[in-house]
């Protein structure tokens, strides 16, 4: 993927806040940790690597792409993918140009669902020219406001790290899974049961935003 444009809302830290999970964490005691107070800085070193998480096990980010350029193949016919740039879809396609000349507002159609462009029957071209890398798309993607049920899957995992650290010694050491990602924690341990939990409940969620990613055929 060849990507020329800029995050219209800059750079993000987290998706979510140190409020937000000290809410998920509103069940449990910890006072003997220091409480809310004694906590926020390890909360706010966990953020990052839950965020960083949350977009690896998606294959996408959160935030919003606005009229990013991009270059995929050009396939010898009538159509091609957004996806085959590494662009999740929904995405909104602003403009074409093929081997450097743009396309009429009227020579093709976008399907954001499915990341397709299509000639028209208003194109001077019948196919977009076979070649490597000739065929420039601009388009729009992402969010402009994170949704609420990602921000509370991070919200959720960043929790569940950190009752994993607290959660001290007691039995073997399991972990939990989240694609390439693992919480370990004492399987025996204060917060074991909280954290396979919260682990679980994020995954199901997380698991609806997955990027499908594919090539035309």
């Amino acid at each position: 993927m060849v990507a020329e444009g800029v995050f219209a809302t800059g750079l993000v830290s987290s998706y979510c806040t140190s409020e937000d999970v000290f809410k998920v964490l509103r069940g449990y005691d910890l006072t003997g940790f220091g409480g809310e107070e004694g906590l926020a800085p390890r909360v706010r070193e966990l953020l990052p690597i839950t965020m960083s998480m949350v977009e690896s096990y998606a294959g996408r980010d959160f935030r919003l792409h606005a009229e990013e350029t991009v270059r995929v193949d050009g396939t010898g016919t009538d159509r091609v993918y957004v996806i085959a740039a590494g662009v999740p879809t929904p995405a909104t396609v602003q403009g074409v140009k093929v081997d450097g000349q743009e396309v009429s507002a009227g020579g093709w159609r976008a399907y954001p669902a499915t990341g397709m462009v299509r000639l028209t029957p208003e194109a001077r071209l019948r196919t977009f020219t076979a070649g490597v890398q000739n065929v420039e798309l601009v388009v729009d993607w992402g969010w402009e406001t994170t949704p609420a049920e990602v921000a509370l899957v991070q919200a959720k995992l960043t929790a569940a790290e950190l009752l994993a650290e607290l959660g001290g010694e007691g039995g073997t050491v399991a972990e939990t899974r989240i694609g390439d990602y693992a919480v370990r924690y004492a399987e025996g341990g204060k917060f074991g049961g909280a954290v396979q939990r919260l682990c679980a409940e994020a995954e199901a969620v997380l698991r609806r935003y997955v990027a499908v990613r594919m090539a035309a055929v």
